[in-house]
């Protein structure tokens, strides 16, 4: 079997983009929690669509939404778990219900009546919450079709201002992927109106992750790190996932997608007035930064990402992939630890084995190339 070659001996770009990619694989869910979401998922849903149910009745659309639909989902960080969103979209007139409010009375009261659930829901102002302690909360977002508008338009309930507010959870998921670079034939799949719920897609490897899946997941790990003090003055995950896919233009590696994504966003900010507004590209009249009318947390965003750019814009900058390292630790936290760890050991297993050679020009690298093999080190003395 062929010696596999490692990208981050073969010079500096390549080091930082191999020790991202392992970043990226610390911050993936583990399969097991993974599988824990889906059997989590497929119980509410056959709670929800069995017979006798308030909600069966009319015939309900069950899919995932957000960070499990398109792939971007971190551990959570410290203390925090992390959260599954599906809607449950209602084939229901929006205006054959007596209120918002209403909608949401009748998921919270079908699962009131289930035993495990009861003694876990929360009802919050636009879902009602399952919290699974120690594991991850899942909020269930109950919808109905906007007709006016088409496609896989939906109106969703506001609780606090008894209004309806719109959304396209599906249509959201087919153009980011569409901003990852998937063919279009396989975006239309989520498309389907399926009587059944939809499942939960399956876990990619970070490695098979599209670019801007994994500068996804860096952002917003930074975002848990900057915002640890006061989580309140955090953005939401979705707006910045959109930022980075409409800032995305195709770059190859996670480095040069993460530059661009980030010049983008302060280009973006200063020519913003009063300041950016953040529309869901598959339903413009939902305003994704609603929560940015507050300046206190729109201060908070801007001065995140200047700091962000200005860090991330100094490690690149810095010789030696060791002080690189040290300065991304600031930024996305113990996952870099993880990572240098990993790759230490890595080039130690390598030396080891006596596969490591030093090129002609000076570089480490794990290739076939002719060169001069490296002494096992055995960490006797100095060497």
């Amino acid at each position: 079997m062929a010696t596999p070659k490692l990208g981050f001996l073969d010079g500096k770009n390549q080091q930082i983009d191999d020790l991202l990619r392992l970043v990226c694989e610390e911050l993936q869910i583990s399969p097991t929690a993974h599988e824990q979401a889906v059997a989590r998922y497929t119980a509410v849903c056959d709670w929800l669509e069995a017979d006798g149910s308030v909600v069966a009745v009319f015939n309900p659309t069950i899919y995932p939404q957000g960070s499990m639909k398109i792939g971007t989902t971190v551990k959570p960080f410290r203390w925090d778990e992390y959260d599954l969103d599906f809607v449950c979209e209602f084939r229901l007139a929006v205006n054959s219900i007596q209120s918002p409010s209403h909608l949401l009375g009748l998921l919270e009261s079908r699962l009131r009546g289930h035993k495990v659930y009861a003694s876990i829901l929360e009802v919050k102002n636009r879902c009602v919450r399952l919290n699974y302690a120690k594991e991850f909360h899942m909020d269930i977002l109950p919808a109905c079709p906007d007709v006016s508008a088409g496609g896989s338009c939906l109106f969703v309930p506001d609780r606090k201002s008894e209004t309806w507010k719109h959304s396209n959870p599906k249509g959201y998921a087919d153009w980011f992927e569409s901003r990852c670079g998937l063919g279009l034939q396989l975006l239309m799949e989520s498309r389907r109106l399926m009587a059944k719920a939809e499942p939960i897609p399956a876990q990619e490897a970070a490695e098979e992750k599209a670019i801007l899946k994994r500068v996804v997941q860096l952002l917003k790990r930074w975002r848990d790190i900057h915002y640890q003090r006061n989580p309140k003055l955090a953005p939401i995950s979705m707006v910045l996932t959109t930022l980075a896919a409409h800032a995305y233009s195709g770059q190859h590696t996670v480095s040069e997608a993460m530059t661009a994504v980030l010049e983008n966003f302060v280009s973006l900010i200063a020519h913003s007035k009063p300041r950016v507004y953040v529309l869901n590209p598959a339903n413009p009249k939902e305003d994704l930064s609603e929560r940015w009318d507050d300046p206190v947390l729109y201060r908070a965003f801007v001065d995140g990402i200047s700091d962000l750019q200005k860090r991330w814009s100094n490690a690149l900058a810095t010789a030696g992939i060791q002080n690189v390292s040290r300065q991304l630790e600031h930024v996305f936290g113990e996952p870099v630890t993880a990572a240098i760890r990993k790759q230490a050991r890595t080039l130690q297993d390598l030396r080891e084995k006596s596969s490591l050679r030093v090129a002609t020009v000076g570089l480490l690298t794990s290739a076939p190339a002719v060169g001069i093999p490296v002494r096992p080190n055995t960490f006797h003395g100095k060497g």
